[in-house]
């Protein structure tokens, strides 16, 4: 799904975000001419923006912090969770060619088996937000759509807090019979992303951004489960893929200047999308670790 081509956007309903569409029916700054793309970055709502200024979101600040030695193109649509990614990462490869790199941007490391056998398959998930919507009323519909659910979205969000708050020191481990499986299937899924990058001749980056919990005492926490997380990022290191988790970041951004990288003045604090402070913080450390790598580090 894109958006309208050309069309000019506003919203005050979660941040306040404002643009222009291009002519492909992204949230780029400038128009795609078939110029070149040095990176390619994918992802969801996240990366498309839509709740901060055009010239805040993180590929925008990317472009800014290379000043012209790298072009980074973003394609990142509202629903694309890493699932509709990975189903989509051929054809989009295929599509910009990008020169150098492909970041995927995913909120979540942990998936359930069927997730697993569905992108393995190829099944894209039938309730992608906005999938069918299209034509030229398409993003006046979305953007409706959007701000009738920004209500629902946060008391997920907040349910979804408790229950973690709920289960803390509660949640099991996988057995050995379903973590064998489960390790199986995700190495299987990074093969192919990687497979994919080396006929196409450019490297892939994957990077996590979990929610921070405020806790009474003033402190913050995430409520990642550790060994999905480690699972996740042996398979990406075992495909020769980058992952960085801006689990370290988000936490030193917290306990240095007390900023969230989510929720805004008209929501809920660290609810929902990432806000300006979000994108900033992933743009510097994206930019961070490029340039090492760049250097001829590693990450």
């Amino acid at each position: 799904m894109v958006y309208k081509k050309h069309s000019n956007y506003n919203g005050a309903i979660e941040g306040f975000g404002y643009g222009r569409i291009n002519n492909e029916g992204f949230t780029n700054i400038e128009d795609y001419n078939e110029q070149p793309v040095d990176i390619l970055l994918m992802g969801s709502s996240h990366m498309e923006g839509f709740q901060v200024p055009q010239d805040k979101t993180t590929a925008s600040l990317l472009n800014k912090l290379f000043f012209g030695k790298e072009y980074v193109y973003n394609i990142g649509i509202g629903g694309h969770s890493f699932h509709v990614v990975a189903d989509n990462f051929e054809s989009a490869i295929k599509r910009y060619t990008p020169e150098k790199y492909v970041i995927i941007e995913t909120g979540s490391i942990q998936f359930s088996m069927q997730t697993l056998v569905d992108i393995i398959n190829y099944k894209i998930p039938e309730n992608i937000f906005g999938s069918n919507i299209r034509g030229p009323r398409a993003f006046l519909r979305t953007t409706f759509l959007r701000n009738i659910l920004v209500c629902v979205r946060l008391f997920a969000y907040q349910v979804k807090q408790f229950r973690d708050k709920a289960n803390k020191g509660k949640l099991e481990g996988l057995d050995e019979f379903n973590k064998d499986d489960y390790l199986e299937k995700i190495n299987m899924i990074m093969q192919r992303l990687n497979q994919t990058t080396i006929e196409n001749n450019t490297r892939l980056i994957i990077f996590y951004h979990p929610h921070l919990t405020l806790n009474k005492d003033g402190s913050a926490s995430v409520a990642t489960d550790n060994e999905y997380l480690e699972m996740f990022k042996n398979a990406c290191s075992d495909n020769d893929i980058y992952f960085i988790d801006m689990t370290a970041v988000f936490m030193e951004e917290y306990q240095t200047n007390h900023i969230l990288p989510y929720g805004f003045a008209n929501t809920a604090v660290g609810a929902g999308h990432l806000n300006k402070n979000g994108h900033r913080i992933i743009a510097n450390e994206l930019f961070r670790r490029i340039s090492e790598i760049e250097k001829g580090g590693s990450l």
